[in-house]
């Protein structure tokens, strides 16, 4: 009877010492499957200290060394303006825990070389390269901005016919000319202006250079300023030609109304 009993005990005690360690390894596989899924030095480490004799310590091993050696390189790099620098990382090491830092960082320096350029050509180049890159949204916005700031041909035709029509307006003194291309503010200083040279020799004014355009885009609607030379003529006491050249900029509402003209000689 005690031999079957002290039988029962040691079969009960080999069965739980089996059980036992086969949760023991189940727990341990589960805890290196997680490891591997999301590998850590310092938790290899903790892993090697708690399963001091796993079956997966070389494996675990080599990636501590492998996982050293991507902090080592990386270390070299992170402070780099290179781009290369960064997408040579990524190609030697395309499974390292840097891969995301090393392509916010390819994103960030050519969203800086784009937002640096700023032209047309330069955000289309950074949103092919990052089409749902960090910046994208403001590339495209940017890019748009650009676009709509460009001149159409119409818009630079009638500006460069309102100049023209301001200056010929000056050179006949007619102020019924500049009533229809002038804001009010602008159409009374030019009055002024032709009151005040009212008698004088100046004989004419002619635009001198291509009219540069520019134009700003606003939620009430595009503004512009367009810069130019102009040469006055004119005559002194024995009839002889005088001339002077100006540099004119000159601002336009969002109707295309001259508001706002300045001329400064080039000699002053």
């Amino acid at each position: 009877m005690l031999c079957s009993l002290v039988g029962i005990i040691l079969i009960g005690g080999i069965g739980w010492l089996l059980y036992h360690n086969y949760q023991q390894a189940k727990e341990e596989e589960m805890e290196y499957d997680m490891l591997m899924e999301d590998f850590s030095i310092a938790d290899a480490e903790t892993f090697l200290l708690k399963h001091p004799e796993t079956e997966h310590k070389k494996d675990i091993q080599d990636n501590i060394a492998l996982y050293q050696r991507y902090e080592q390189e990386w270390a070299k790099i992170v402070t780099s303006t290179n781009v290369d620098d960064f997408a040579m990382f990524r190609s030697k090491f395309p499974n390292s825990p840097f891969d995301q830092r090393a392509y916010d960082k390819i994103d960030s320096l050519d969203w800086t070389y784009a937002k640096r350029s700023d032209t047309e050509g330069a955000l289309q180049k950074y949103l092919d390269m990052h089409p749902d890159g960090k910046f994208a949204e403001m590339a495209r916005e940017q890019k748009q901005f650009i676009i709509d700031s460009r001149p159409t041909d119409e818009e630079r035709s009638t500006i460069g016919r309102i100049i023209n029509a301001y200056f010929a307006a000056l050179t006949d003194n007619n102020k019924e000319a500049l009533s229809n291309i002038t804001t009010s503010t602008v159409f009374s200083k030019s009055c002024d202006f032709i009151d005040g040279h009212a008698g004088n020799s100046v004989t004419s004014y002619s635009i001198t250079s291509p009219v540069s355009i520019e134009k700003r885009p606003s939620d009430d609607g595009p503004t512009y300023s367009a810069t130019c030379t102009v040469s006055r003529t004119a005559t002194d006491s024995d009839g002889a030609p005088i001339s002077k050249t100006f540099s004119v900029r000159a601002s336009f509402n969002t109707q295309l109304q001259l508001s706002a003209m300045s001329m400064k000689g080039q000699d002053e």
